[in-house]
Order: structure tokens, then C-alpha cells, then sequence
């Protein structure tokens, strides 16, 4: 076995341990947490850091197995932040929502979910068209 192929092969199995912790987080189940008590006052609140840890997991799960699967798949910077921003969105909406803090983060999850939108779009090709060098 080559080193690549060893390379690869831990690539596709921390990949999975990522997934498998958001998995388990996303089932109420958190296999890693913060070492922080529900009564502690943090400002951004806990549900925040939880979002954005799973968030942090989810894309390291999502690109180290495109890697292994795809590894000519080539992103762009829009891509990538698009992606970011969905799985931020995703995740914020059903770590929130449950919580009952959806009236509290509305605005936030929108502007995410919009920025998202106007990066997907913005990045196609027949749009990059219109507002390229000439």
C-alpha cells in the first residue's frame, strides 16, 4: 500500500468520524461537547457554538469524502462559502427550531440562507457572464 493510498484511506475514515458526530449530535445524542453547563450566561448562547461546531464537522465530512470519492473535483471561493453557508443554515434550523429559539434567530437564519442564495447564483456560469470582464 502506497502512502497515498494509506493517506486517503485516513481521509475516508475521519470523514466518517465526522459525519457519525453530527449524526449523533443532530439525533440529541452529543458524542463531543463543550465543557459548559446549561446554566452558565454565554454570550453568543450555547446553541451558536453547537451550530457552528456541527457545521465545522459537517464540512470536513462532506469535503474529505469528496475527496476520496471525486478528488478532480475542483471548488471555487464562492462554492466553497456557498456550501458553508448552507450547511451553517441547515444545521442552525434544526439545532434552533427544536429549542424554540426560532423567534429570536429568524433574521439570522435568513440573511444566512440569503447571502447563501445570492453566492449559489452568482457563481453560475451564465450569471459570471453578464457581470464579467469584457
Amino acid at each position: 500500500m502506497s502512502f497515498r493510498s494509506l493517506l486517503r484511506v485516513a481521509i475516508f475514515f475521519t470523514g466518517v468520524w465526522a459525519a457519525i458526530i453530527v449524526a449523533l449530535s443532530l439525533l440529541g445524542e452529543p458524542f463531543l461537547f463543550f465543557p459548559s453547563d446549561s446554566n452558565t450566561a454565554l454570550f453568543p448562547p450555547l446553541y451558536r457554538y453547537e451550530t457552528l461546531r456541527l457545521t465545522f464537522f459537517s464540512l470536513f465530512a462532506y469535503f474529505s469524502l469528496q475527496q476520496v470519492f471525486a478528488p478532480e473535483k475542483k471548488y471555487s471561493a464562492a462554492q466553497i462559502v456557498t456550501i458553508t453557508l448552507f450547511f451553517l443554515g441547515y444545521i442552525g434550523a434544526i439545532k434552533i427550531i427544536p429549542d424554540g429559539h426560532l423567534g429570536k434567530e429568524t433574521g439570522v437564519l435568513v440573511a444566512i440562507i440569503l447571502v447563501a442564495a445570492v453566492f449559489y447564483f452568482g457563481s453560475q456560469p451564465r450569471i459570471k457572464k453578464i457581470f464579467g470582464r469584457r
